[in-house]
């Protein structure tokens, strides 16, 4: 009796996730001595249990391999997935031989042409819209425009029944506990993921510790905050209930959800709502001031929420924290929000409101000739970027500090920092980052402009920073990188690492010894640029 190969699936899912990952394949047909080949994107159709149905695709009209399929409808499917080369330098018995971990799937099909204006536009359609998901700037096929139908009429489209499948998974299933260890080791340190990612699919329990051992574990939270996040991650999935929500759907949610959180606290004496005008049309701002009747520095402050999610009202309470704090007035900023609109409508918005605060503060008793301008997460990405815009248009001198937490300055999360704390447990995932900022950026270009992405700027000429960073946070890397990267540049910069913190902290000020403590510290550091202690 035969013993079932160790490299085989373990579910018709591992099958469908490889077409997923990795759908360019071969298409192959005709006979042993005149074989005809051509490379195409196909995308699996599966049944309710994941078996493989049928592979979709199009062959381009000149190319004659499709009119074979109306005499012999026959073809073989090729897909090769992630591989790579296992080197035994990575081995510390070195008596090991290479080898090559591989993942790879062949379908035995029938072709079924599908030669209609309708097929075609279904599966051009269906094919873009998948691989476009969650790009920065989506293509849709209507943008194309009249040339649309000229490009639909030169393909011809396949449904590939399958009638076999046979899949191999080489990842190191045969190998003994300690080869295994060091293979994914190897890959890990080649930043060979995709690879090793498909190793741990495939691990049976093996490799758990063998990438843990070669990075610093994730630090505990403080439990003070950790009530918090539990607190937010569990009302927000009770209210979402699974369901794929729209972004006007997720902002109720999320609002609802910080409702409780930004109650209390110091009372003002004075809140007023006002509107500047700028490019991009009227901006809502909120104007709180704890001692009205002099005039006083002002923090202009812009709120996180990946760009697309919070407002005024969640972040309240932290405006009001520092503005009772460190004795300014802080006016919240109200910027467009995406994917409604995208960069740099919110940036340029932002500069808009600075100017028009220095030009029209003084009627709402504002000292905005001391301007400060801050924020969290995506708060403090605007706020880096304005600076460096208006520094570049000869106005670098309108704003004397930048008060930022926890903020945004580059897309790129490193592995290791997507591992320890970008994990679905966390209160920033590394998908929320990635899905944010392409629902930011409108064209991938973008997410290489200094005024976006900030560790890639030249930061000469800024005003001093306080930079405040939560030690439990996916963006904690970039925010000591970006102190880095302002020190080496003659900036003034006050960093603080908060131990025990993750994104968002500030945010439970009101159950937070720690969230309390950043926030004084903030508040002072405005005090000092200001002034203002000695008053």
């Amino acid at each position: 009796m035969s013993m079932s190969s160790p490299f085989q699936a373990r579910s018709a899912r591992d099958v469908a996730d490889l077409v997923a990952e990795q759908p360019f394949a071969w298409i192959v047909s005709g006979a042993a001595g005149a074989l005809v080949t051509t490379p195409l994107p196909v995308q699996l159709e599966c049944d309710a249990d994941g078996t493989p149905l049928r592979l979709l695709g199009h062959f381009a009209r000149r190319n004659p391999q499709w009119r074979a399929f109306v005499e012999d409808p026959r073809a073989t499917v090729l897909l090769l997935g992630p591989h790579g080369y296992v080197s035994p330098s990575w081995f510390a018995d070195r008596t090991r031989a290479p080898t090559w971990n591989y993942a790879a799937a062949v379908f035995q099909v029938e072709i079924e042409l599908r030669d209609t204006p309708e097929d075609a536009d279904a599966l051009l359609r269906h094919l873009t819209d998948d691989l476009e998901r969650d790009r920065p700037g989506a293509w849709r096929a209507d943008e194309v425009g009249a040339r649309y139908e000229t490009l639909r009429e030169g393909v011809v489209g396949f449904h590939a029944h399958v009638r076999a499948t046979h899949a191999t998974f080489k990842l190191g299933q045969d190998e003994r506990d300690d080869v295994f260890d060091d293979i994914l080791r190897g890959l890990w340190d080649t930043r060979q993921h995709d690879l090793a990612a498909w190793m741990r699919r495939f691990d049976d329990g093996r490799g758990a510790d063998a990438i843990a051992a070669i990075e610093p574990r994730a630090r505990p939270i403080d439990p003070e905050i950790a009530g918090f996040i539990d607190s937010v991650i569990a009302e927000g999935r009770r209210l979402v209930a699974g369901r794929d929500l729209d972004w006007p759907a997720r902002r109720e949610i999320v609002e609802q959800v910080r409702r409780p959180w930004r109650e209390g606290g110091p009372v003002m004496g004075r809140t007023e709502e006002v509107t500047a005008p700028t490019r991009h049309g009227p901006v809502r701002l909120r104007i709180h001031d704890p001692a009205p009747g002099v005039p006083k520095p002002t923090l202009g402050f812009l709120h996180g929420g990946g760009w697309a999610m919070f407002s005024l009202d969640t972040h309240d309470r932290v405006m009001r924290e520092l503005a009772a704090r460190a004795g300014v007035a802080v006016v919240g900023i109200d910027y467009a929000l995406s994917p409604e609109v995208h960069y740099p409508v919110a940036l340029e918005q932002v500069v808009d409101v600075v100017r028009w605060l220095q030009d029209h503060g003084a009627a709402h008793g504002l000292d905005a000739s001391r301007l400060a301008l801050g924020g969290d997460s995506a708060g403090g990405n605007l706020t880096t970027g304005a600076l460096l815009a208006l520094r570049d248009q000869g106005e670098g001198g309108r704003v004397a500090a930048a008060l930022n937490y926890y903020a945004g300055y580059t897309p790129d999360c490193s592995p290791h920092s997507r591992r320890r704390y970008g994990t679905a447990e966390d209160m920033l995932t590394a998908a929320e980052v990635d899905t944010f900022w392409n629902h930011y950026i409108s064209r991938p270009g973008d997410r290489n402009a200094p005024y976006a992405h900030g560790l890639l700027a030249e930061v000469e000429g800024l005003p001093p920073f306080f930079i405040g960073v939560g030690e439990c946070d996916v963006l904690a890397e970039q925010n000591l990188t970006m102190a880095g990267k302002l020190l080496a540049a003659g900036v003034g910069v006050e960093v603080k690492l908060y131990k025990g913190a993750p994104h968002s902290f500030i945010e439970a000020v009101s159950v937070s010894a720690i969230a309390r403590q950043a926030l004084e510290d903030g508040a002072a550091f405005l005090r000092r640029r200001f002034d203002l202690d000695r008053d």
